[in-house]
């Protein structure tokens, strides 16, 4: 069982190692110029399709189905933007985290009597991962599918010149041929994006989910340690192995907060109204492809992925550091008044959160709340649908 979970473990880093790798977010100090500038070039193919899309949105204000289209996927732009940008601006952070977390997390799984301990539950965060990827694949191949499709019905019609249409709902607010170098350019600038859209965002929601399992592998260490207070002659030396461990945890849990923070805020709220958007186009749409339904499908399931995801690793954390405090109170320390005071002062921590921008809880509450939103937004919708 220990060799099977090593395993699945080596797989989920490798995973992640690789989206981050295509990302740019896994180079350092000592990868070459190529690597080190990844990320730039990701946020640089955002700039074109966000002008035309925004430029959608400002053309068709006042026809609110057809400002939705535009509105999500203005909505994923930002969301990727924001998450390549809180990775570049922590740079720094994500490096040490690497570094650090990897090391450390490694160390312990060559110990036998913690291998089997820390590397629980590694299964249901790979999976997770790999769900969150699966689902953001599909939705860019749908947008992708949409010109192939439209191609491939245009010769069954014997339409000539064929005409290539864009992969998202655009306008671009310059004149430009149709079939000419420069429409090609905007084709395979869209393109890029969509494959942008995978790699960012199953790469840093994952390294989210990455961070958080070491996290609650660090705690689970300490549990150990002080629940084998017993068996340990040398009791003092233990106790502050388990306080400098705990330093590092809580090192380790500000800058994931630092990293990650404003990405969960904002994905709390771009997650209710991209799913509000999604149930709106499929409840007014009278006559729809296959493809767009397979779209709206992939889209809210991905939403709610997102969203259970992020609460639910935030939860998981706080979980063990409450199971910690029972290891605490079950050891066997009552007596010693030189442990007691080591003791103490550890239960006076409170349990493990991590708080988004030092305003909201990350815990699975927020997966409600993303809901109760959702539907918020969709009355609200549809009240301006009727006006």
């Amino acid at each position: 069982m220990i060799v099977k979970d090593k395993i699945v473990y080596d797989k989920f880093k490798n995973f992640i190692r690789r989206l981050l790798s295509l990302v740019g977010a896994w180079s350092t100090e000592q990868s070459n110029l190529f690597a080190r500038s990844l990320l730039y070039l990701h946020l640089s193919v955002y700039v074109v399709p966000a002008i035309g899309v925004f430029n959608f949105v400002g053309v068709n204000i006042l026809n609110i189905k057809v400002v939705a289209k535009g509105l999500a996927i203005l909505m994923g732009f930002s969301t990727n933007i924001l998450k390549a940008a809180c990775v570049l601006i922590n740079q720094k952070d994500v490096i040490e985290l690497h570094k650090f977390l990897d090391s450390y997390f490694d160390t312990m799984v060559k110990k036998p009597e913690l291998s089997k301990i820390v590397l629980k539950g590694v299964g249901n965060f790979r999976r997770l991962t790999i769900i969150g990827t699966v689902l953001t694949t599909i939705v860019c191949f749908c947008y992708a599918a949409f010109p192939v499709l439209s191609v491939i019905n245009q010769w069954h019609h014997h339409t000539k010149p064929i005409q290539y249409k864009h992969v998202f709902p655009l306008i671009y607010p310059w004149n430009y041929m149709t079939n000419s170098f420069i429409y090609y350019l905007h084709i395979i600038i869209e393109n890029l994006t969509s494959f942008s859209l995978i790699v960012i965002t199953s790469g840093i929601d994952g390294l989210f989910l990455y961070y958080i399992f070491h996290l609650i592998g660090m705690v689970r260490e300490i549990s150990f340690l002080i629940s084998s207070l017993d068996k340990n002659d040398n009791s003092e030396a233990v106790i502050k192995q388990c306080i400098f461990k705990y330093e590092l945890l809580l090192k380790c849990r500000e800058k994931i907060q630092k990293i990650f923070g404003f990405i969960v805020l904002w994905n709390m709220k771009t997650n209710s109204l991209t799913l509000c958007i999604s149930i709106f186009q499929l409840s007014n749409a009278k006559s729809i492809p296959l493809i767009s339904v397979i779209l709206c499908l992939a889209l809210t399931s991905l939403k709610l992925i997102q969203a259970f995801v992020l609460g639910w690793t935030g939860s998981s954390l706080t979980t063990e550091s409450e199971k910690l405090r029972e290891a605490f109170y079950a050891a066997d320390w009552l007596g010693n008044k030189q442990m007691m005071n080591s003791i103490l002062i550890m239960l006076a921590q409170k349990p493990l959160v991590i708080i988004a921008c030092k305003y909201a809880t990350v815990s699975i509450e927020m997966f409600s709340a993303v809901i109760n939103t959702t539907i918020s937004y969709y009355l609200l919708l549809k009240t301006f649908e009727i006006e």
